[in-house]
């Protein structure tokens, strides 16, 4: 089926209409840290001086996940730094991420709230790129100098990175200070940009431009299998080409045989009248034929040798027939046959 350009016009606008709408958040990130050992595509780098532990399973015993099961988080403390002297430099890094537009960053953090004890933690963000150099950009700073939240709090963070970004949590700080922080339900939401949406309607626009192209195509190729098959017709003995529309679809197709028939009845042809023989008192025998223009007229002498001419027009044959002595005697005297000539 053709779809016409005003149709195309329309299915646009009503996409760039509805764009607003549809601008539904994608996630592309959610990890609640059921087993941390099992974390794909996450880095766990540790610059402490000196080095001590990663990021590890959370501690149920100290407290509880914000979801899941109890030890249903990821945690640091102290440690990071060998022995838990020294400064502290562990970061915890996520899989690169691809962004069809603005991102969102949430997750869940808490500490243990050990009086005397200050943690800090740093929310940082790169292009894509995974050397901690990359990192250079800040989004939050908890802690440190002041309280870090005693219960399970969520963070939302937005930026617009580009088209790849990967977000990292630096435990950082002297050890001597630190003391146990946990992570939970880290989730990265995406808006796609409305440019999304454009490629999105240009790409319909040319998928349904293809699919009309093909339209025409699949219209020519049925068209050449009619002409193929009126040639058929042709050779085997039909007049022509010959085509109907068929009721269902509205295209041109080759007749049945028996609307071919039908066709032919309508067109009011005479029907085909075999030759009819008549025999004179004289044994004389002729054949007619309706709407002949040239006539053979054939005579058997009394010699038994046949002799024949050609004439014009009927009335010119039944003259020749009747001149005298044209006209053989005797029961196989004479046969007339008649032939066209185009």
């Amino acid at each position: 089926m053709r779809t016409p350009a005003r149709s195309l016009h329309a299915v646009l606008a009503a996409m760039l209409a509805a764009a607003p709408q549809a601008r539904a958040e994608v996630t592309v990130l959610s990890t609640g840290f059921d087993d941390v050992g099992a974390l794909g595509g996450w880095l766990f780098v540790n610059q402490s001086n000196p080095s001590g532990s990663l990021w590890f399973q959370g501690n149920s015993g100290i407290f509880p996940a914000q979801a899941g099961a109890g030890n249903a988080y990821i945690a640091a403390n102290f440690l990071s730094a060998g022995q838990g002297s020294g400064t502290i430099d562990n970061w915890l890094i996520t899989p690169e991420l691809s962004l069809p537009g603005a991102a969102t960053l949430s997750f869940y953090t808490r500490s243990a709230a050990t009086p005397g004890f200050s943690d800090h933690l740093e929310v940082r963000y790169s292009s894509g790129g995974s050397a901690i150099g990359d990192f250079s950009n800040v989004l939050l700073t908890l802690g440190g100098g002041g309280p870090y939240p005693a219960l399970w709090q969520q963070y939302s963070l937005t930026t617009d990175p580009g088209t790849t970004v990967r977000f990292a949590f630096r435990y950082t700080g002297p050890a001597a200070n630190a003391d146990y922080i946990g992570l939970d339900t880290v989730v990265v939401n995406a808006v796609p940009e409305p440019s999304v949406w454009l490629m999105l309607a240009g790409g319909l626009l040319l998928v349904l431009w293809r699919a009309r192209r093909r339209a025409s195509v699949a219209r020519l190729l049925a068209m050449a299998s009619l002409l193929a098959g009126a040639q058929g017709a042709a050779a085997a003995g039909q007049d022509g080409m010959v085509l109907v529309r068929d009721a269902e679809t509205g295209a041109l197709r080759a007749p049945t045989a028996a609307e071919f028939e039908a066709l032919r009845a309508q067109q009011g042809r005479p029907p085909t009248v075999a030759p009819q023989v008549f025999q004179h008192p004289d044994g004389t025998r002729q054949s007619r034929v309706a709407q002949r223009q040239v006539y053979s007229v054939a005579t058997r002498g009394a010699d038994g040798v046949l002799a024949s001419r050609c004439v014009h027009g009927e009335q010119a044959a039944e003259a020749a027939l009747r001149q005298d002595g044209s006209r053989p005697r005797g029961a196989n005297a004479s046969e007339e046959n008649s032939h066209e000539h185009r």
